[in-house]
């Protein structure tokens, strides 16, 4: 098998981990940071600091956002890995012209592509309600 005929594919897909990657990255950073505001809050009794347990449930939704994109992240990462792994099975089936096993290898690789797209996109969404939603719960706490 050439190597430059997967080679491309392989870049492109790294270069889609690598995205996943930091929205877990900054997602598993923010769930961090709001347990350190709500550390500071308590330390303090609230003196020189934002009283964030007044309003616990204001943040609430922020912190399931940014847990359920830490969660599509990490499908994404499976899928996508294992995307690949059906791809170069597939090249393979091709190569040895066994048209029944090069359709079954073909069919997993759509299936987990397909899986593969769908939690990035909804990795992406959640991450941004994350944000929005911490965003209102700031604005909450500071009207």
């Amino acid at each position: 098998m050439n190597e430059g005929q997967y080679k491309p594919d392989f870049d492109i897909a790294n270069g889609y981990i690598n995205f996943s990657s930091e929205l877990l990255r900054l997602s598993l950073l923010a769930i961090g940071g709001l347990g350190t505001l709500v550390l500071a809050a308590i330390e303090n009794d609230g003196k020189n600091a934002i009283d964030f347990l007044t309003n616990p449930v204001s943040m609430l939704p922020s912190i399931v956002f940014f847990a359920l994109c830490s969660g599509a992240s990490l499908f994404h990462r499976y899928y996508a890995s294992d995307c690949m792994s059906w791809y170069i099975a597939w090249i393979r089936a091709e190569e040895e012209e066994d048209p029944v096993e090069s359709k079954k290898q073909y069919a997993g690789f759509k299936k987990t592509l397909k899986k593969s797209t769908n939690s990035l996109i909804i990795s992406e969404y959640l991450f941004g309600a994350g944000v929005l939603s911490f965003i209102g719960a700031i604005i909450i706490m500071l009207t």
